[in-house]
């Protein structure tokens, strides 16, 4: 995300794919002042420490998924990845349900949504929000790993729809971006997850 007219940016969720992330940054010339993460799962830490160390930035993650964090290479394990990533720490845990956050000229809006895991959250930045695997284009971010809460998932999803405009844009951690109004109306596999009744 980045400032308008400016050379700063915001990095959520850099996963696995550190590479085509740092080749991108130096072709669009960003500095990253901060990073953020929308939950703790390898897929979308996995790059962190690599950022953090080399722009000397700090990393926002909510607390709820402190201790997921730190088993993300257990995680890899379990996806049968071949791979092993530096644990990040965070700098700066969030804690409450809503956080506002100023970071640079960017003002964000931080909102907790558990379910996908304890400590998933939406990134708000106007009418952007960045909704990591809480809330898809297409299907759904429950993929039964521990810490996953269907019921939970079922309410965050329902409050989402509460509490944005229509028109903000959704943009997942995986899958293209899209209005939450088409989301809410389009996406059929939660449709069917919203109104089945024993979740």
């Amino acid at each position: 995300m980045r400032e308008k007219r400016s050379d700063f940016c915001l990095l959520i969720d850099p996963g696995l794919d550190t590479q085509a992330i740092d080749k991108k940054l130096t072709e669009l010339n960003l500095k990253p002042i901060a990073i953020l993460a929308t939950h703790g799962h390898f897929d979308h830490i996995g790059s962190v420490s690599f950022f953090k160390n080399k722009f000397k930035i700090p990393f926002y993650m909510h607390e709820a998924d402190s201790k997921i964090s730190k088993s993300a290479n257990f995680f890899l394990k379990i996806a049968r990845i071949d791979y092993k990533i530096e644990t990040p720490k965070p700098d700066v845990l969030l804690k409450e349900k809503k956080e506002k956050i100023k970071i640079g000229n960017f003002k964000l809006c931080i909102y907790n949504f558990p379910g996908h895991s304890e400590g998933s959250c939406i990134i708000q930045f106007n009418k952007l929000l960045f909704s990591g695997d809480i809330i898809y284009k297409k299907g759904l971010g429950f993929n039964n790993f521990p810490g996953e809460n269907k019921a939970k998932l079922k309410k965050s999803i329902l409050e989402v729809f509460e509490i944005f405009p229509s028109d903000s844009i959704i943009y997942p951690g995986h899958g293209e971006s899209e209005y939450l109004m088409n989301i809410k109306n389009n996406n059929q596999d939660l449709i069917n997850f919203l109104n089945y009744s024993d979740n």
